[in-house]
């Protein structure tokens, strides 16, 4: 499985039917959409994130009433349910690869309410090792988030997630899927 950009990694998200929180792809000039997205998924904060190139803007707690103030500075954006609405319940965030070779990169936080960039620029948890190191017993909820990754056929695939102590998302499961990378 190759994943080139963004917009392949939220089709792929889509075609393995992971777990995700609501979610809609919009284009500058859609705000009547982004209203009608708002309307079905009604919650208190709502993320955006640029689409249009890696490490773009990104903005992870947006109220109702600022998101067509917010949205004007994208070209092409998702906007979804924010992982904020459930910070408190958040327990690991970060970006996991498994290879097929038993190897497994993982680097993650537990503080609740980071963000993956905020696990990437501060982890709690950031090795390079393979599956037998005992290590690994000490992350919380990584067996279940190797169990996540192995039942979905997530091999040698960068998996941003995070995990929740409460079922939430589209599949209401305790993990959410943000993005899947091979080749970017």
């Amino acid at each position: 499985m190759k994943i080139n950009n963004k917009i392949e990694s939220i089709k792929m998200i889509e075609e393995l039917k992971l777990n995700k929180f609501p979610e809609k792809l919009f284009k500058k000039g859609d705000e009547e959409k982004v209203i009608e997205f708002i309307n079905e998924y009604p919650a208190e904060y709502y993320a955006i994130r640029d689409k249009s190139k890696p490490k773009g803007i990104f903005k992870l707690a947006v109220t109702k009433n600022k998101i067509l103030e917010e949205i004007k500075e994208y070209e092409m954006y998702t906007i979804n349910v924010s992982s904020y609405n459930y910070a408190n319940n958040q327990v690991l965030v970060g970006e996991i690869e498994v290879l097929s070779n038993n190897d497994i990169y993982l680097i993650c936080s537990a503080t609740p309410g980071d963000s993956v960039r905020d696990a990437i620029k501060n982890p709690d948890y950031n090795l390079k090792t393979n599956i037998f190191d005992r290590k690994l017993n000490n992350i919380p909820y990584f067996n279940c988030l190797y169990e996540y990754v192995i039942n979905n056929n997530l091999i040698d695939i960068i998996v941003e997630f995070a995990i929740f102590n409460i079922k939430i998302g589209i599949k209401k499961e305790n993990i959410i899927i943000y993005e899947l990378r091979t080749n970017y």
